[in-house]
Formats: C-alpha cells, structure tokens, sequence
C-alpha cells in the first residue's frame, strides 16, 4: 500500500499537483491529552535576527460580501468578523516584520479571497508557517450564549467534540460566497498528497498552537479554551505547519469590545507573532536552518 501511495505521489509532482510536498507514512492524529505541552521561550524584537529567511503567511479570515460572524448578542450596533481579522492580522504582520521575520498577507483590505486560494497563496510564497485569524461565535440555542468566552487555536485534524465541529461548519461556510469550488475537490490523487502533506506537519501544527495559546493566555482577559482540532478548508493546501486562531467571541459584549479596540488588537498581534518566533526559534534549535 506504501508503495502505491508514493507512486500516486510522484505522478502528481510530476503534473504540477503538488507544492513543496513530501510523502512520509501517514502519522495518527494526537488526541488532546497526547498534544505537547511546550513552553515558550520569550522572544524579543533582536532574537529574531536569524529568522529573515523565514516566511509566516498571516490570513485575516473573511472579507468581502463575507462579512462572517456578526455581534454581540441582543446589540443593535454590530461588529463584524472580517474587520477584526484584518485589523489583529495586520497588527500581527507588523508585530513579526519588527522581528526579523518576513511576512505574506493573503489579503491587506476588505476582499474576498477564496478559500482554497489562502493555502495556495501560503504555498506559492513557500511559507514555513501559516496562521489564520478570526472571531469565535456562541450559539443561538446555547444556555445564555452572549455569556460565552474566551480564546482557542485549531490545527487540522478531524473534529472530535460537537463545539469543534460548530466552529468547523461556521467558518467552512464562506465557501457559499465563492464562485467556483476547487477543480481538484474531488481528485483521489490530490486528495492522498494533501493528507500525506498534512500529516507530515500535523505535529507541528499543535507544537504552534501550544505556543499560541500560551502567549495569548498573558494578555487576553477571556478563558484558555484550549488547543482543539478540526477540518477547516482554510488550512486544507497550506502544506506547513498551520493553525487557526479565534480570538475572542464576538458574540459576547465584553469581547466584542475588547476585539475592536486598536490597543487590544495591537496585543493580540503581538502576542500571535511571539508565539511564531518562539516556534521558529525552536525550529532553528532542533535542525538548524530546515524546513519546518
């Protein structure tokens, strides 16, 4: 079966169907209490000297005629996901370049940009890690959901908890404002050098999201919500580690304030590209100038 797998592999490398991709044996999937539990190192803006050969893509989720979650509950005068994300994403590019690190945007203004264009951009760039940012939401239905609170970081896995599956639809349902789905959606080959991609930097996706939660815990006032795992389109192409942060809940009045404050969300930046220095000085520690 082996063998099969990494003939498939090298006929789609040969066609152009694959991006940076390797193909080592499927890795299972972490379970929660087996994530690592890795402390960052605090980084500072002259740390990340040797870091300017690496590239973070930073993603502002949504954007566009997708204005993604709205809020807070029961409040006339809305804030909307797309502008949180781009105003924490930008903060968050400036944050890394002050850090040595260079930085790809997937988008700088209010666009649309596909979803399964995101991870293609992050691949095209050749970025050693992508991080996507958005804004949580509670559920209608929930017991007092405008009470709901707190920060989280996904990497991509299969959706185990029920809550893991609600955020994966609710941020999966941009792809209604697309035009086109992905041609190779439904491609067996594309689809076997994806998972080989993915699970090559499984591990180090819950690594970054570690030491993304770690950092946000200094600054934000909600709960740590934890690392948790889900199948977000958004990071389906993005062969690197990859991760996507939920900031806060928009739903909740106190968030929602705290998110759109130009201080709050210059933190937020902050402690996000803390938290990708740490890992690529890490990175730097462990193999010394390779891919991640």
């Amino acid at each position: 079966m082996l063998s099969a797998l990494l003939l498939l592999w090298q006929v789609g490398t040969t066609t152009g169907q694959a991006t940076r991709v390797q193909a080592p044996p499927p890795r299972a999937t972490p379970t929660q209490s087996q994530l690592p539990q890795t402390s960052a190192p605090q980084p500072t803006r002259n740390s990340a000297k040797d870091l300017r050969h690496r590239v973070v893509v930073v993603d502002a989720g949504h954007g566009g005629p997708d204005n993604g979650m709205s809020g807070p509950l029961g409040v006339a005068k809305k804030v909307r996901e797309k502008d949180i994300t781009l105003a924490v994403a930008l903060q968050l590019q400036k944050a890394l370049e002050e850090r040595g690190v260079s930085v790809v945007m997937t988008r700088t203004r209010d666009t649309l940009i596909a979803l399964h264009d995101r991870g293609k951009i992050a691949n095209t760039a050749k970025g050693d890690l992508f991080i996507s940012v958005h804004v949580n939401a509670a559920n209608p239905k929930w017991n007092k959901p405008a009470t709901a609170r707190g920060f989280e970081t996904y990497f991509l896995a299969e959706a185990k908890t029920e809550d893991e599956k609600r955020v994966e639809a609710m941020e999966n349902e941009s792809i209604r404002f697309e035009t086109s789905a992905a041609t190779d959606k439904d491609d067996p080959l594309g689809f076997i050098i994806r998972d080989m991609a993915q699970n090559e930097h499984l591990r180090e996706s819950s690594l970054l999201a570690n030491l993304v939660q770690g950092q946000l815990k200094s600054i934000h006032p909600g709960p740590n919500r934890g690392i948790r795992q889900a199948g977000f389109s958004v990071l389906v192409r993005a062969f690197m580690p990859a991760v996507l942060v939920e900031v806060g809940f928009g739903s909740n009045p106190v968030e929602s304030a705290y998110m759109t404050s130009p201080a709050r969300q210059k933190e937020l930046g902050i402690a996000i590209a803390d938290a990708a220095v740490a890992y690529l000085m890490q990175y730097e520690k462990k193999v010394g100038g390779g891919t991640p």
